[in-house]
């Protein structure tokens, strides 16, 4: 079938919830769109869920993937657009769409809004909810370099999901997610966000990000996560200058935060590496030139800047000493290091 509005999701194993998260989208005032669901190579019984609701709904069509990480599934979807489609949206198999998230981002797209950008709610399992958006605004070309650091901060630019994109840019462009398993979502919002000569930013948090049972506050460790932060600053780096962005405290402070978290993650459980191994990852951070030039005068609070100090002492023992207390806040205080990681 075809549709305005394409919306993709990759599903793995998300039994639990997926059938909430397609029924949010399903569900959506916005009537004109489908919605593609790529079963990761799940195990359990998703595929059997999503034919029971495709049989219910002929916009939604399941596919089927080998495992391979969100980013390929994402990107078979992506194969598929037709040229009828005008927009693109991401949703996650465990999150939820509010009822007219569609409608008021396509809204803005046919205003003019190549790129369209809105807020969301990260609800915690003890019922908690926090909140991320900024006042509503149109930017142009000329005006996005004054707000990028700003957006950037206010973590509207690192997922996927939370925005529609023009699909025509992504066809001109054939822009694609990269094979990472971490970051990806940065990439594909900065390859579209090069190419939009408008962008909306809705006030509105229109997205539940859902944290479950059992899920660490703490990012799952990956081995090239080092390398991806730095290819990501660069490309930061490449649009700053492109637009004339000469203010660069934000941008240094994600990037700052980026490696806190490749620092944190080797206290994860699912970090395979010894002793030895964890002191030669500290000790290649250590000494990158970057991490020494990008960590001054970042923007950010006290726990930012000593954070950065300690990154900027070129000491492997002191950084592992640091990052290790970082990992333990995340586990024994979780709302504290939710306050600081979210930190704007």
């Amino acid at each position: 079938m075809s549709a305005a509005l394409t919306l993709i999701m990759p599903a793995w194993n998300a039994e639990k919830y997926i059938e909430r998260s397609v029924r949010s989208v399903l569900g959506q005032s916005y009537r004109d769109l489908r919605l593609f669901v790529v079963d990761d190579g799940s195990t359990d019984a998703t595929a059997a869920i999503l034919a029971r609701l495709a049989q219910e709904d002929p916009r939604l069509t399941p596919l089927t993937v080998p495992n391979g990480g969100p980013g390929r599934a994402r990107n078979l979807a992506l194969d598929r657009l037709g040229e009828e489609t005008k927009y693109v949206m991401f949703i996650d198999a465990d999150d939820v769409l509010l009822p007219d998230a569609a409608e008021k981002a396509v809204a803005a797209a046919e205003a003019g809004a190549d790129l369209v950008l809105f807020g969301f709610s990260i609800m915690a399992i003890d019922g908690g909810r926090r909140d991320y958006c900024e006042p509503g605004q149109r930017l142009s070309r000329e005006e996005l370099g004054g707000a990028l650091g700003r957006l950037y901060k206010a973590n509207l630019l690192n997922q996927i999901w939370a925005k529609l994109f023009r699909a025509e840019h992504i066809r001109e462009g054939h822009i694609r997610f990269p094979d990472y398993r971490w970051g990806e979502d940065r990439f594909f919002v900065f390859d579209c966000l090069e190419r939009a000569e408008n962008v909306s930013v809705l006030p509105d948090c229109l997205y539940r990000y859902i944290m479950h049972e059992g899920e660490s506050l703490i990012s799952k460790y990956y081995d090239r996560k080092f390398e991806v932060c730095l290819e990501i600053d660069r490309r930061m780096e490449d649009m700053c200058r492109s637009l004339g962005v000469t203010d660069e405290r934000d941008f240094r402070y994600m990037f700052s935060k980026s490696v806190f978290s490749c620092l944190t993650t080797l206290y994860a459980p699912s970090c395979p590496l010894t002793a030895e191994e964890k002191r030669a990852a500290a000790k290649e951070i250590a000494e990158n030139e970057r991490v020494r030039r990008r960590c001054r005068d970042a923007s950010g609070g006290f726990p930012v800047r000593a954070l950065c100090a300690v990154l900027r002492s070129g000491d492997p023992a002191l950084m592992l000493a640091a990052f290790r207390g970082v990992a333990w806040v995340g586990r024994t205080a979780p709302n504290l290091f939710t306050s600081i990681k979210h930190r704007k």
